[in-house]
């Protein structure tokens, strides 16, 4: 079970850290221009948004057992429609399916952990997720820039991606979800949903930093390739360092979060995420930028993973709707990445005009946690009275 809940952040692995390397080889092959082909992600990412509001009720009325199944058999079905597409237009219906899909299928697994472990267990299993997504970002970067160096098709790493996911159906096919049956059946009956001000902020920043991760994601290796007037493989590189580092740095996290307070470990990425975003356009040397990598992998090693638990140690009794919660803010940050950027990058006509504005952004999310701290303190002042 615990197995299938990592391979999940596997999976969106192969999707979300590789748009940066797809987008100017499917901008080709589609004969459209590059911030178009950027913009046509947000179908995928804001498809995210629509799965998190199906996950706030769906696992009230369906086991997690079957959401899951059918969650994953609908993803397998839309990566291997995009490969198959020739058409740009009609490349929206598989990234929306995809979308909607996975999203409901994390949430899914995140409800699991937070269901059948507790405690410092549940933080590490959480935290491990990022273990699994920054393990995949570092495979998937090879592979992407490796079979754009052969000129395969741009979609062939959702064809790698499609493989893992016959392999999730495969374990859940023969897994017992009893346990978390009982579990589900259980915490519905005698548990509502407990919300306060400090979950809800914490959801903002949420979104506030994931629009600018996945902003970075999306336009740093071109930029990379623009500045320098390198080869796109020294992109392909520039990502491959960041989710080494992050693979190292979230291993190191599920540890950390066994024997530290989790608010340090989100404040501490939050830190270095706005210091190494900021230097992104200062930089003058591509050693220097791929070495900068290295720092940047660090502040998104287990952020979000270490953000969920962070959230879930505010409130007495986690629920599904709280980690939809976080899902969907996760999301609609996702979602307002590519457009939000290719916006700023149009009218600007400067790539360097979209990271300033992923380092503005980060500061605004520094600032609200922050205010978490403040509430927090004062939270307990108040004797840690539940705060509806």
């Amino acid at each position: 079970m615990l197995i299938i809940c990592q391979l999940g952040t596997l999976i969106i692995a192969g999707v979300v850290t590789t748009m940066g390397l797809i987008v100017p080889m499917a901008a080709e092959f589609f004969q459209v221009g590059v911030t178009e082909m950027a913009s046509q992600f947000t179908w995928f990412t804001g498809a995210g948004l629509i799965g998190q509001f199906i996950s706030f009720f769906i696992f009230d009325y369906f086991s997690i057992k079957r959401v899951m199944l059918l969650s994953h058999l609908f993803c397998g079905l839309s990566l291997v429609a995009v490969h198959l597409t020739v058409n740009f237009e009609l490349l929206a219906i598989p990234f929306f399916c995809f979308g909607v899909a996975i999203s409901t299928a994390l949430c899914g697994s995140s409800t699991l952990i937070a269901q059948v472990w507790d405690g410092r267990v549940r933080h590490a299993a959480i935290v491990g997720q990022d273990a699994m997504f920054n393990g995949g970002g570092v495979i998937f970067a090879a592979l992407t820039s490796w079979f754009l160096a052969h000129s395969l098709p741009f979609s062939s790493t959702y064809l790698v991606t499609f493989g893992v996911i016959t392999l999730v159906i495969v374990l859940m096919l023969i897994t017992d979800f009893s346990m978390a049956t009982g579990t589900q059946q259980e915490s519905e009956s005698n548990l509502h949903t407990e919300w306060n001000s400090r979950m809800v902020l914490i959801g903002v920043s949420l979104l506030l930093y994931m629009m600018a991760k996945i902003s970075v994601f999306i336009w740093a290796p071109q930029y990379i390739t623009e500045k320098f007037s390198v080869d796109p493989s020294v992109g392909g590189q520039f990502m491959s360092n960041v989710f080494t580092t992050a693979l190292i740095g979230s291993i190191a996290g599920t540890w950390l979060v066994s024997r530290v307070d989790i608010k340090y470990l989100v404040y501490g990425f939050i830190s270095v995420s706005l210091v190494a975003t900021s230097l992104l356009t200062l930089i003058d040397s591509v050693e220097a930028m791929l070495m900068l990598a290295f720092v940047y992998g660090i502040s998104v090693s287990a952020t979000f993973n270490a953000y969920v638990a962070f959230s879930l140690s505010q409130v007495g009794s986690p629920t599904h709707r709280n980690i939809a919660y976080m899902l969907l803010m996760s999301a609609l940050g996702s979602s307002c990445a590519p457009l939000f950027s290719s916006r700023v990058v149009e009218n600007t006509g400067s790539i360097e005009a979209a990271l300033l504005a992923c380092a503005a952004t980060l500061a605004v999310v520094a600032l609200i946690l922050v205010a978490v701290e403040v509430l927090s303190q004062r939270h307990a002042k108040t004797g840690g009275q539940v705060e509806q």
